[in-house]
Protein backbone atom coordinates (compact mmCIF):
# COMPACT_ATOMS: atom_id res chain seq x y z
CA UNK A 1 0.00 0.00 0.00
CA UNK A 2 1.86 3.16 -1.45
CA UNK A 3 1.73 6.52 0.75
CA UNK A 4 1.12 9.96 -2.12
CA UNK A 5 3.35 12.79 -0.65
CA UNK A 6 1.25 16.22 -2.00
CA UNK A 7 2.05 19.44 -0.55
CA UNK A 8 4.03 18.41 1.99
CA UNK A 9 0.49 16.38 3.14
CA UNK A 10 1.02 12.23 2.79
CA UNK A 11 -2.05 10.23 2.09
CA UNK A 12 -2.24 6.45 2.49
CA UNK A 13 -3.22 4.41 -0.94
CA UNK A 14 -5.53 1.30 -1.28
CA UNK A 15 -4.81 -1.92 -3.42
CA UNK A 16 -5.13 -0.84 -6.88
CA UNK A 17 -6.28 3.19 -5.74
CA UNK A 18 -5.00 5.64 -8.61
CA UNK A 19 -3.11 8.43 -7.59
CA UNK A 20 -6.32 10.11 -8.81
CA UNK A 21 -8.67 8.49 -6.45
CA UNK A 22 -6.10 8.57 -3.54
CA UNK A 23 -6.10 12.28 -3.93
CA UNK A 24 -10.22 12.77 -4.59
CA UNK A 25 -10.76 10.20 -1.45
CA UNK A 26 -8.95 12.83 0.67
CA UNK A 27 -10.94 15.81 -1.00
CA UNK A 28 -8.15 17.04 -2.67
CA UNK A 29 -8.89 19.18 -5.76
CA UNK A 30 -7.26 18.45 -8.83
CA UNK A 31 -8.55 19.19 -12.18
CA UNK A 32 -9.51 15.80 -13.89
CA UNK A 33 -12.09 14.51 -16.86
CA UNK A 34 -12.12 11.21 -18.99
CA UNK A 35 -10.60 8.89 -15.87
CA UNK A 36 -9.27 6.94 -19.17
CA UNK A 37 -6.34 8.56 -19.75
CA UNK A 38 -7.14 9.99 -22.96
CA UNK A 39 -7.69 13.59 -22.01
CA UNK A 40 -4.44 14.47 -19.94
CA UNK A 41 -6.52 17.00 -17.66
CA UNK A 42 -4.72 15.48 -14.66
CA UNK A 43 -1.36 14.89 -15.66
CA UNK A 44 0.81 15.41 -12.51
CA UNK A 45 4.78 14.91 -12.12
CA UNK A 46 6.61 12.99 -10.25
CA UNK A 47 9.91 11.26 -9.54
CA UNK A 48 10.99 9.65 -13.04
CA UNK A 49 11.74 6.59 -10.68
CA UNK A 50 8.75 6.49 -9.23
CA UNK A 51 6.74 6.24 -12.15
CA UNK A 52 4.82 3.03 -12.81
CA UNK A 53 5.61 2.14 -16.96
CA UNK A 54 2.22 2.19 -18.17
CA UNK A 55 0.68 5.57 -16.81
CA UNK A 56 2.55 7.97 -19.35
CA UNK A 57 0.64 6.95 -22.47
CA UNK A 58 -0.09 9.77 -25.06
CA UNK A 59 2.45 11.99 -23.08
CA UNK A 60 5.47 13.72 -25.13
CA UNK A 61 8.96 12.48 -24.53
CA UNK A 62 9.97 15.90 -22.94
CA UNK A 63 7.23 15.57 -20.23
CA UNK A 64 7.88 12.06 -20.01
CA UNK A 65 11.56 13.35 -19.14
CA UNK A 66 10.06 15.72 -16.53
CA UNK A 67 8.18 12.59 -14.89
CA UNK A 68 4.79 13.97 -16.05
CA UNK A 69 1.98 11.21 -15.60
CA UNK A 70 -1.50 10.33 -16.14
CA UNK A 71 -2.89 10.02 -12.43
CA UNK A 72 -5.79 8.54 -13.25
CA UNK A 73 -3.93 5.85 -14.49
CA UNK A 74 -0.99 5.41 -12.09
CA UNK A 75 -1.48 3.19 -9.50
CA UNK A 76 1.77 3.64 -7.31
CA UNK A 77 3.99 0.37 -6.52
CA UNK A 78 5.91 2.63 -4.33
CA UNK A 79 5.94 5.53 -2.29
CA UNK A 80 5.35 8.75 -4.71
CA UNK A 81 6.05 12.34 -4.24
CA UNK A 82 3.91 14.17 -6.28
CA UNK A 83 3.41 17.67 -7.60
CA UNK A 84 1.41 19.65 -9.90
CA UNK A 85 2.21 20.67 -13.42
CA UNK A 86 1.69 24.24 -15.22
CA UNK A 87 -0.90 22.83 -17.96
CA UNK A 88 -1.51 26.26 -19.00
CA UNK A 89 1.66 26.09 -20.68
CA UNK A 90 0.31 23.58 -22.69
CA UNK A 91 -3.21 24.92 -23.52
CA UNK A 92 -3.76 27.16 -26.82
CA UNK A 93 -6.19 29.70 -27.39
CA UNK A 94 -8.63 29.05 -29.81
CA UNK A 95 -11.29 31.69 -31.01
CA UNK A 96 -15.11 30.80 -31.67
CA UNK A 97 -15.69 31.25 -35.72
CA UNK A 98 -19.11 29.48 -35.80
CA UNK A 99 -21.72 28.40 -33.71
CA UNK A 100 -24.36 26.37 -35.35
CA UNK A 101 -27.15 24.28 -34.29
CA UNK A 102 -27.12 20.91 -36.39
CA UNK A 103 -29.89 19.58 -34.61
CA UNK A 104 -32.06 19.98 -31.22
CA UNK A 105 -29.21 17.90 -29.51
CA UNK A 106 -25.87 18.41 -31.80
CA UNK A 107 -23.97 21.45 -32.04
CA UNK A 108 -21.45 22.96 -34.34
CA UNK A 109 -18.63 24.72 -33.05
CA UNK A 110 -15.35 25.63 -35.12
CA UNK A 111 -12.45 27.09 -33.83
CA UNK A 112 -9.64 29.34 -35.17
CA UNK A 113 -6.15 28.52 -33.46
CA UNK A 114 -2.51 28.17 -34.75
CA UNK A 115 -2.26 24.47 -34.17
CA UNK A 116 -1.61 21.91 -36.79
CA UNK A 117 -4.15 18.40 -36.73
CA UNK A 118 -5.43 15.93 -38.62
CA UNK A 119 -9.02 14.86 -39.28
CA UNK A 120 -9.67 12.38 -37.35
CA UNK A 121 -7.14 13.48 -34.22
CA UNK A 122 -8.95 15.03 -30.90
CA UNK A 123 -8.34 17.70 -28.91
CA UNK A 124 -9.20 18.33 -25.09
CA UNK A 125 -11.39 21.61 -24.92
CA UNK A 126 -10.86 23.22 -21.22
CA UNK A 127 -13.30 25.84 -19.56
CA UNK A 128 -11.85 26.26 -16.17
CA UNK A 129 -10.96 22.68 -14.15
CA UNK A 130 -13.51 21.21 -16.65
CA UNK A 131 -12.10 18.98 -19.64
CA UNK A 132 -13.38 17.32 -22.41
CA UNK A 133 -12.45 15.53 -25.44
CA UNK A 134 -13.98 16.13 -28.56
CA UNK A 135 -12.96 14.68 -32.26
CA UNK A 136 -11.89 17.16 -35.30
CA UNK A 137 -14.31 16.61 -38.19
CA UNK A 138 -12.05 19.53 -40.41
CA UNK A 139 -8.59 19.05 -41.98
CA UNK A 140 -6.08 21.49 -41.57
CA UNK A 141 -4.70 21.22 -45.22
CA UNK A 142 -8.86 22.10 -46.19
CA UNK A 143 -9.91 24.45 -43.67
CA UNK A 144 -8.47 27.16 -41.25
CA UNK A 145 -10.59 26.15 -38.24
CA UNK A 146 -11.01 22.92 -35.96
CA UNK A 147 -14.65 21.76 -36.66
CA UNK A 148 -16.53 19.76 -33.59
CA UNK A 149 -19.98 18.35 -33.53
CA UNK A 150 -21.14 18.25 -30.09
CA UNK A 151 -23.95 16.24 -29.01
CA UNK A 152 -25.72 18.39 -26.37
CA UNK A 153 -27.07 15.87 -22.97
CA UNK A 154 -29.15 17.14 -20.52
CA UNK A 155 -26.32 16.81 -17.16
CA UNK A 156 -23.24 17.95 -19.47
CA UNK A 157 -21.24 20.34 -17.82
CA UNK A 158 -19.76 21.35 -21.11
CA UNK A 159 -22.18 20.45 -23.83
CA UNK A 160 -24.93 22.52 -21.57
CA UNK A 161 -22.22 25.62 -21.25
CA UNK A 162 -21.26 25.41 -25.04
CA UNK A 163 -24.74 25.31 -26.21
CA UNK A 164 -26.10 28.01 -23.94
CA UNK A 165 -23.76 30.72 -23.37
CA UNK A 166 -20.74 30.32 -25.35
CA UNK A 167 -20.89 32.70 -28.51
CA UNK A 168 -18.82 33.66 -31.70
CA UNK A 169 -15.43 35.85 -30.60
CA UNK A 170 -15.53 33.67 -27.18
CA UNK A 171 -11.74 32.66 -26.72
CA UNK A 172 -11.73 29.02 -25.24
CA UNK A 173 -8.47 26.20 -24.48
CA UNK A 174 -7.79 22.96 -25.76
CA UNK A 175 -5.12 20.92 -25.61
CA UNK A 176 -3.64 18.54 -28.30
CA UNK A 177 -4.37 17.55 -31.13
CA UNK A 178 -3.64 13.58 -30.16
CA UNK A 179 -4.83 10.82 -31.52
CA UNK A 180 -3.81 8.54 -34.72
CA UNK A 181 -7.24 7.40 -35.89
CA UNK A 182 -6.59 9.09 -38.87
CA UNK A 183 -6.51 8.51 -42.70
CA UNK A 184 -3.81 6.75 -44.19
CA UNK A 185 -2.46 7.45 -47.76
CA UNK A 186 -0.62 3.85 -47.90
CA UNK A 187 -3.81 1.94 -47.99
CA UNK A 188 -5.10 4.16 -50.82
CA UNK A 189 -6.29 0.67 -52.74
CA UNK A 190 -8.53 -0.65 -49.74
CA UNK A 191 -12.00 -0.36 -49.74
CA UNK A 192 -12.87 2.10 -46.60
CA UNK A 193 -16.24 1.42 -44.60
CA UNK A 194 -16.52 3.93 -41.84
CA UNK A 195 -19.01 3.21 -39.13
CA UNK A 196 -20.00 6.01 -36.86
CA UNK A 197 -22.96 5.93 -34.10
CA UNK A 198 -24.28 8.87 -33.15
CA UNK A 199 -21.75 12.19 -33.59
CA UNK A 200 -19.30 9.35 -33.54
CA UNK A 201 -19.88 9.83 -37.56
CA UNK A 202 -18.39 13.01 -37.15
CA UNK A 203 -14.45 12.24 -37.18
CA UNK A 204 -15.16 9.63 -39.97
CA UNK A 205 -16.59 12.26 -42.67
CA UNK A 206 -13.11 14.24 -41.98
CA UNK A 207 -11.55 10.84 -42.32
CA UNK A 208 -13.82 10.37 -45.82
CA UNK A 209 -12.67 13.97 -46.91
CA UNK A 210 -9.12 13.29 -46.49
CA UNK A 211 -9.10 10.46 -48.38
CA UNK A 212 -11.02 11.64 -51.36
CA UNK A 213 -8.54 15.10 -51.09
CA UNK A 214 -5.72 12.27 -51.55
CA UNK A 215 -7.60 10.51 -54.23
CA UNK A 216 -7.97 7.54 -52.65
CA UNK A 217 -8.38 4.84 -55.12
CA UNK A 218 -11.16 2.12 -53.75
CA UNK A 219 -14.58 2.91 -52.84
CA UNK A 220 -15.86 4.58 -49.55
CA UNK A 221 -18.76 4.06 -47.96
CA UNK A 222 -19.97 5.78 -44.80
CA UNK A 223 -22.87 3.83 -42.17
CA UNK A 224 -24.35 6.79 -39.76
CA UNK A 225 -26.29 5.09 -36.88
CA UNK A 226 -28.21 7.36 -34.60
CA UNK A 227 -31.17 6.74 -32.81
CA UNK A 228 -33.83 7.55 -35.87
CA UNK A 229 -32.70 6.91 -39.64
CA UNK A 230 -32.85 10.80 -39.76
CA UNK A 231 -28.70 11.52 -39.31
CA UNK A 232 -28.22 15.33 -37.87
CA UNK A 233 -25.41 14.80 -40.66
CA UNK A 234 -27.52 14.00 -43.71
CA UNK A 235 -26.23 17.36 -45.22
CA UNK A 236 -22.66 16.78 -44.88
CA UNK A 237 -22.82 13.27 -46.14
CA UNK A 238 -24.95 14.42 -49.30
CA UNK A 239 -22.03 16.77 -50.25
CA UNK A 240 -19.51 14.04 -48.91
CA UNK A 241 -21.39 11.16 -51.40
CA UNK A 242 -21.56 13.71 -54.56
CA UNK A 243 -17.70 15.32 -54.57
CA UNK A 244 -16.84 11.73 -55.43
CA UNK A 245 -17.86 8.82 -57.30
CA UNK A 246 -16.39 6.35 -55.14
CA UNK A 247 -18.21 7.47 -52.05
CA UNK A 248 -21.77 6.15 -50.57
CA UNK A 249 -23.39 6.15 -47.26
CA UNK A 250 -26.66 5.37 -45.38
CA UNK A 251 -28.42 5.98 -42.05
CA UNK A 252 -29.40 3.81 -40.28
CA UNK A 253 -31.31 3.51 -36.83
CA UNK A 254 -29.05 2.19 -34.36
CA UNK A 255 -32.06 -0.77 -32.84
CA UNK A 256 -29.20 -4.01 -34.12
CA UNK A 257 -26.13 -2.54 -36.64
CA UNK A 258 -24.62 -6.13 -36.40
CA UNK A 259 -27.28 -7.05 -38.15
CA UNK A 260 -27.53 -4.25 -40.51
CA UNK A 261 -23.51 -4.95 -41.48
CA UNK A 262 -23.83 -8.30 -41.48
CA UNK A 263 -26.51 -7.79 -44.81
CA UNK A 264 -24.87 -5.51 -46.47
CA UNK A 265 -21.29 -6.58 -45.91
CA UNK A 266 -21.26 -10.68 -45.78
CA UNK A 267 -17.33 -10.72 -46.45
CA UNK A 268 -15.48 -8.12 -45.22
CA UNK A 269 -12.15 -9.47 -46.10
CA UNK A 270 -9.66 -6.80 -47.62
CA UNK A 271 -11.60 -4.03 -46.36
CA UNK A 272 -10.08 -1.52 -43.88
CA UNK A 273 -12.66 -0.42 -41.36
CA UNK A 274 -13.41 2.41 -39.43
CA UNK A 275 -15.13 2.62 -36.18
CA UNK A 276 -16.21 5.56 -33.70
CA UNK A 277 -18.63 5.55 -31.02
CA UNK A 278 -19.30 4.45 -27.74
CA UNK A 279 -17.12 2.04 -26.13
CA UNK A 280 -19.99 -0.69 -26.01
CA UNK A 281 -20.85 -0.36 -29.79
CA UNK A 282 -17.37 0.04 -31.04
CA UNK A 283 -16.17 -3.16 -29.03
CA UNK A 284 -19.28 -5.16 -30.68
CA UNK A 285 -18.47 -4.21 -33.97
CA UNK A 286 -15.02 -4.52 -33.88
CA UNK A 287 -15.91 -8.44 -32.99
CA UNK A 288 -18.26 -8.02 -35.84
CA UNK A 289 -15.92 -7.04 -38.42
CA UNK A 290 -13.63 -9.71 -37.49
CA UNK A 291 -15.81 -12.35 -37.35
CA UNK A 292 -17.04 -11.11 -41.25
CA UNK A 293 -13.56 -11.19 -42.49
CA UNK A 294 -11.62 -7.60 -41.73
CA UNK A 295 -8.12 -8.26 -40.61
CA UNK A 296 -7.67 -7.34 -36.78
CA UNK A 297 -5.25 -5.09 -38.15
CA UNK A 298 -7.48 -3.17 -40.72
CA UNK A 299 -9.80 -2.71 -38.11
CA UNK A 300 -9.34 0.87 -36.76
CA UNK A 301 -11.50 2.49 -33.65
CA UNK A 302 -12.08 5.49 -31.78
CA UNK A 303 -13.77 5.40 -28.42
CA UNK A 304 -16.03 7.70 -27.08
CA UNK A 305 -15.55 8.30 -22.81
CA UNK A 306 -18.07 7.95 -21.14
CA UNK A 307 -17.78 10.77 -18.43
CA UNK A 308 -20.96 9.41 -16.60
CA UNK A 309 -24.71 10.51 -16.06
CA UNK A 310 -23.77 13.59 -13.50
CA UNK A 311 -20.94 14.43 -15.62
CA UNK A 312 -21.48 13.97 -19.19
CA UNK A 313 -19.94 16.22 -21.85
Amino acid sequence: MATIRFKENSYNGADNESVLDILLRHQIAIPYGCRAGACQACTLQASPSQIPDDCQQGLGEGQIHQGYFLACQCRPTQDMDVNTVNTSAQKIPATVVDKTPLDDHTLRLRLSCRLRWRAGQYITLWMKDVARCYSIVSAAHLEPYIELHIRVHPRGIMSQQLFANTKVGDVLELQGPLGNFVYEQEHASQPLLLIGSGTGIAPLIGIAREAIDYEHDANIHLIALDRTAKHYAMAQLEILKNSAPQCSFQTEQADNPESIISSQFPNLRGQRVYLCGGQDFVRRIRKKCFMLGASPRHIITEEFINFGPQDSN
